[in-house]
């Protein structure tokens, strides 16, 4: 079937958050809708007596309320949760794969601690409620309990970072939807159409499968519904004013309706499917609606709140608190290696403010001025030029230091290579450069080895003439080195430790 959108293509973004914004100020309440189509909460006392919730997960109709992570110290923030078949349980996941489970959900394992390539974003369970999957950004899976992996994007180029993942029929298989509203299909989910190559005004944020799993529809974040195989069109916000954008969607039990959330905690009911109430007017300060999850049969349906992502804020060294932690957290998240977050805006978080800049082709002032500012709003994982295998990459011209696996960045350092000036030091002279090339990491140093040019802090030889990835007390945001490539002892110390740069490591150095 061909696909179905019913916003009006005269309608941008830019007018469309405008007009949410004169409708806020005007209106205190949600609007209830007449047709038999969408349902809205009428205010936030109806709202608050429909609701079963703790701040994190809202719960209504047949859904019950079976706990949460409130309360529980976290190393990172819930992202997303998965419902159990039954109905009576969910599952929650962070971002850095910990899964903690409520009501009839089993704890089948998690990747906590484990290193990623890219955050989690989505998870969901086995059709048994034995198992479950998880997903991240760059559509890698990740497999728990009866939860089979039948696949995943690793390795292959996305042109949209992966939202969710959807079980396929039984447990055989499972569909991953992309921002652009790419479908990518493994086991015994079929592909059935996308809206990848068409031109979208709002990214896709939701996908929802029929029962039988022959269809399946997406939805945008402006309301736009999409529908594929056997899924049928019930309606979509096309043409309403919305509050705040649309974060997902979930199908009523007998697949004949759906419901549409948006991150202000709004519910909208299309078919068959009932309005059960809406957190909106309930959500804290500071965070947000994030996702929809239907019961697997019946009405009623569950939320979950994510905190906000601040906006990071213009800072600089000597700094402390709040505003240094989320933009350690932001570089953190994008990749650009830090020993953790500490709130001090010490060498180390200038060390990742540097690569950040460079990648971005910024100035490099350590700070994060004006234009560093404006560059996180839309940054991205820096991505590397090779496309398989496990490769170190330097950049000299970037002058940034990539650890990659199968074509995505998993740290990027802050780096000092050679010169390319003549140099004397005592009785040895040449040229300070860095060769280009593909070379293997030969021979390693555990501790600092006294040379002809200076001490070398645990170096990682990776050609016989001496030139190494080093430890140095003085990482500039510029070359610098004789030929070498520095990186800070604290990132040479966690190197080693994590064992990130293993003898045989193809180190590939180019401009």
């Amino acid at each position: 079937m061909a696909p179905e959108e019913t916003w009006p293509i005269a309608t941008s973004v830019g007018q469309m958050l405008r007009r949410q914004a004169r409708a806020r100020a005007a209106l205190s309440t949600l609007l209830v809708a007449a047709a038999t189509c969408v349902g809205v909460a009428a205010s936030t006392t109806t709202a608050a007596a429909a609701a079963s919730h703790d701040d994190t997960v809202y719960a209504f109709g047949a859904a019950s309320f079976r706990g949460s992570t409130q309360g529980i110290p976290l190393v990172r923030p819930v992202v997303a949760m998965a419902s159990t078949a039954s109905g009576n349980g969910y599952w929650l996941v962070a971002d850095d794969g910990g899964v903690f489970s409520f009501g009839d959900a089993e704890f089948h394992g998690s990747l906590g601690g484990r290193p990623l390539n890219a955050p989690i974003v989505g998870m969901t369970g086995t059709s048994t409620g034995h198992g479950y999957w998880l997903v991240a950004a760059d559509g890698g899976v990740f497999s728990f309990g009866d939860a089979h992996f039948h696949g995943s994007m690793g390795g292959i180029p996305l042109t949209a970072p992966v939202r969710s993942i959807i079980r396929g029929p039984g447990s055989g298989g499972y569909w991953l939807y992309a921002a652009d509203g790419g479908v990518f299909t493994f086991g015994s989910a079929r592909f059935h159409g996308s809206t990848g190559g068409m031109q979208l005004f709002a990214p896709v944020v939701g996908m929802a499968s029929t029962r039988g799993g022959r269809g399946y529809w997406l939805v945008a974040s402006d309301g736009g519904v999409f529908t594929f195989g056997a899924a049928r069109f019930k309606g979509s916000m096309g043409g309403r004013p919305l509050y705040a954008p649309v974060i997902g969607m979930a199908r009523e039990g007998s697949g004949n309706g759906y419901w549409l959330a948006g991150s202000d905690g709004g519910v909208f009911s299309f078919g068959s499917a009932q309005f059960e109430g809406s957190a909106y007017g309930l959500v804290p300060p500071g965070r947000h609606i994030g996702q929809l999850v239907g019961m697997p049969h019946g009405n009623g349906y569950r939320m979950l709140a994510v905190d906000d992502i601040p906006v990071v804020e213009q800072v600089g060294p000597g700094a402390s608190g709040p505003a240094v932690s989320n933009l350690q957290s932001r570089l953190l998240s994008l990749g650009y290696w830090l020993p953790g977050v500490n709130a001090v805006y010490d060498d180390l978080t200038q060390q990742a403010v540097y690569a950040f800049q460079k990648w971005q082709g910024l100035p490099r002032t350590g700070t994060v001025d004006g234009p560093t500012q404006a560059a996180f709003v839309n940054a991205q994982r820096p991505r590397p030029r090779s496309a398989s295998g496990y490769v170190v990459e330097i950049d000299k011209t970037r002058q940034v230091m990539m650890v990659t696996t199968n074509g995505i960045a998993t740290w990027t350092f802050n780096i000092s290579s050679g010169s390319d000036h003549p140099y004397v030091e005592g009785s040895n002279s040449g040229d300070a450069h860095t060769p280009e090339g593909v070379f293997t990491l030969i021979r390693q140093v555990d501790g600092p080895d006294h040379g002809p040019l200076g001490t070398l802090w645990r170096p990682k030889y990776f050609t016989w003439q001496g030139h190494a990835i080093h430890g140095y007390t003085s990482v500039p945001p510029y070359p610098a080195s004789h030929g070498c490539v520095r990186v800070s002892n604290t990132a040479m110390n966690w190197l080693w430790a994590t064992n990130t740069l293993p003898l045989g490591t193809t180190v590939w150095v180019y401009l």
